[in-house]
């Protein structure tokens, strides 16, 4: 009945954004998985492609792990499954994390066990576009930089009614198997395509042959049908759905008994309409969460039995008109809306009291309310203009307004004494603005110059959160509702330089954050649960006046004898809580990416280093640990045999390395106490037939 609903009000919200757009206006190419940022030249100085090409010689196991060999970026693990990427030291909804241009997802669990990201496979991604800063107002609000999961679609340029191809591997640490399923078929306007995928993960061991509680199970398919009606008109309706099971994870209290998406959406696109009316573009979508997470598996399962069902919901969309006011002027002007809703709460039994030892017969029962039955509500309005000052200049120009509103309708009794029945968050007004200036000069040089004012309304995590641990560290945090928006104003410079076959780089940027959300010890509000052990108080979400992060990524890419590349790349953020006087938490520490590689249309190889410094400038308020540098290694290789048959193989972590990611958790509430220590060595084969 839920997913019924959320296909009504997907059609509902489909004809409402075509008639607003209508009415806005009279609507680049034929691209419903959209570029983000179109200029004049095929070099886009602020976004950075992650091909499939790479995603697959990689061949990660999760979303978030694809990102772990990009500059400027580090991942957040909390297990093996449903790990989450930081750029430039912003993460979770500072990043506007995207699927195919526009829609969006969002976690049902507060620990974030089910990230957007972890609901697509990464066999199923043709590429992802970055754009490190908020340089773009056309795809939401976003403060440190947007991300754009590119998934694939029938291809409709061969000449086959039925193509394909089928993949299958193993990887030793852990006893892992995974399997993907591409079809597409191509019938005149008619077009299908299906990508279905199986995993089947087991407890890795670190380095030092510890065994780190791991292990998940997935299957997902992703559906797309589509209509060519003419060569700049088409259809798309996907149909996606992922489904997780028995997932451990050793840096969250609780593990994951089920994990279950579903998401839905439509998109149009009619382009080259007019001279004036360059394009026309609409994009509805639902999406639905349902997840499931207990202490099943945990040592404290035998004094208290919990289990907490939660789900979450986005229904939304976007419509867009493309103009061409000029020969060299190009402006967009559109507006989106997105509604989350979340719910759901915690059961326990407790058998025995851990404070006092107390045991009761029968189990007394206890009924926690997780979300509150919260909701976000934002609808915005935006307009980008792109001009072409000469063949060599492109000057971009963005403006963006949010109007958002919240909504809590079942509080915790707790939750309103503690604000004195005050809960509910005023409505606002946030506007973001961007401008840019992309210049090809001469001998080879290219210059990208952006400044941005950026803005982040509080997440309901944020605003309603009730006594959970959701952090790092071991306190409860509480919700705040009074929370003001984050403001980011930031810089950013690029320089390029092209030498025959060699391309250096440099990218500096500097970010200036108002009123920052982060969290503080309050010692007036004691811990709810478990008293009688420490932490004895409560985090309360809080806004910091000033922030800064500050930072590079630097490096060049060089082709040498035909088929050789070589790549080094370093990367740095410097973040520092003004307002505190300390530095921020969880800042990904200096890293260094390098790789050699031969590339021919037959056969690939590379070795990969990634060197990273320790992290000693952690956040006291956090209880964040420093944790020392490591340099870990792998070898990826794949030759295609026969015209149709693809061997991949490759050696993760070549020295069996024992390290630790400083943006990894440690373990919680198991037998055993430690780091959360990565992978060690492990020996990874597939096959990939395509037909």
């Amino acid at each position: 009945m839920k997913t019924l609903n959320i296909v009504s009000k997907i059609i509902f919200l489909a004809a409402l954004l075509a008639m607003a757009t209508v009415t806005l206006a009279q609507s680049d190419t034929l691209v419903l998985e959209e570029i983000l940022i179109t200029a004049k030249s095929p070099l886009n100085l602020n976004k950075s492609n992650i091909e499939g090409r790479t995603i697959q010689i990689e061949n990660p196991h999760d979303g978030g792990a694809m990102f772990i060999n990009q500059a400027g970026f580090g991942v957040e693990k909390r297990g093996n499954y449903g790990m989450e990427p930081v750029l430039r030291g912003f993460k979770y909804s500072q990043l506007n994390v995207l699927i195919d241009g526009g829609v969006h997802s969002t976690n049902a669990c507060p620990n974030r066990m089910d990230p957007t990201i972890a609901q697509v496979a990464p066999e199923e991604i043709e590429k992802i576009e970055v754009i490190k800063g908020p340089f773009s107002v056309r795809y939401g609000a976003s403060l440190g930089g947007i991300i754009n999961i590119v998934n694939r679609k029938p291809d409709r340029s061969i000449d086959q009614k039925v193509a394909g191809s089928v993949e299958a591997g193993y990887q030793s640490n852990g006893g892992n198997y995974y399997s993907n399923l591409f079809v597409q078929t191509v019938l005149n306007k008619f077009d299908f395509s299906l990508n279905a995928g199986y995993k089947d993960y087991g407890n890795y061991e670190s380095g030092s042959g510890q065994e780190i509680a791991s292990s998940f199970s997935r299957f997902g398919y992703a559906m797309k049908m589509g209509v060519q009606f003419a060569q700049n008109q088409r259809f798309q309706l996907t149909w996606r759905q992922s489904m997780a099971k028995d997932v451990l994870y050793a840096g969250l209290p609780m593990d994951a008994d089920k994990d279950n998406s579903s998401i839905l959406s439509m998109d149009y696109a009619y382009t080259n309409i007019s001279p004036l009316l360059k394009s026309f573009k609409i994009k509805a979508y639902g999406s639905y969460v349902d997840h499931e997470m207990s202490n099943t598996r945990r040592p404290a399962y035998k004094m208290v039995h919990a289990v907490s069902p939660v789900n979450a919901q986005v229904i939304g969309g976007r419509t867009e008109v493309g103009l061409q006011t000029s020969e060299n002027n190009l402006l967009y002007a559109g507006l989106d809306y997105k509604h989350i809703g979340k719910d759901g709460h915690r059961d326990r039994l407790v058998f025995k009291n851990a404070c006092t030892g107390q045991e009761f017969d029968p189990a007394k029962p206890f009924f926690d309310k997780t979300w509150q039955d919260s909701n976000h509500d934002d609808l915005g309005l935006f307009l980008e203009n792109k001009r072409d000052i000469n063949e060599n200049l492109v000057w971009t120009l963005g403006l963006r307004s949010d109007y958002i509103s919240y909504s809590i309708n079942d509080p915790a009794a707790g939750f309103l004494e503690q604000y004195n029945n005050d809960i509910q968050p005023d409505d606002r007004f946030d506007i973001s603005a961007t401008t840019s200036l992309t210049w090809f000069l001469p001998k080879g040089y290219n210059l990208f110059l952006a400044a941005a004012r950026s803005t982040r309304s509080p997440d309901l995590t944020e605003l309603f959160i009730n006594h959970l641990s959701v952090g790092m560290d071991a306190y409860e945090y509480l919700g705040n509702p009074s929370l003001k928006s984050e403001v980011n104003y930031e810089i950013d410079a690029r320089v390029e330089k092209n030498i025959k076959g060699m391309t250096l780089f440099t990218d500096v940027f500097y970010s200036y954050v108002q009123d920052y959300i982060t969290a503080a010890v309050d010692t007036t509000i004691p811990r709810l649960y478990m008293a009688c052990q420490d932490p004895k108080f409560t985090k309360q979400f809080r806004n910091a006046d000033e922030v800064f992060l500050t930072g590079f990524e630097a490096g060049f890419d060089w082709k040498f004898a035909g088929y050789w590349h070589y790549k080094l790349s370093a990367s740095y953020t410097y973040g520092q809580n003004i307002s505190w006087d300390e530095p921020l938490a969880e800042i990904t520490p200096l890293t260094f990416q390098t790789a050699l590689a031969y590339r021919s249309n037959l056969f690939n190889a590379e070795i990969h280093g990634r060197i990273v410094d320790e992290q000693d400038r952690v956040a006291a308020s956090f209880n964040e640990s420093q944790t020392p540098g490591f340099a870990v290694f792998d070898f990826y290789a794949d030759y295609t045999a026969f015209g149709s048959l693809e061997i991949m193989a490759s050696v993760k972590n070549i020295f069996n390395k024992n390290y630790v990611e400083h943006l990894s958790r440690a373990y919680k509430g198991m037998d055993i106490q430690s780091l959360f220590f990565e992978p060690g060595r492990s020996f990874n084969i597939g096959l990939k037939y395509k037909f």
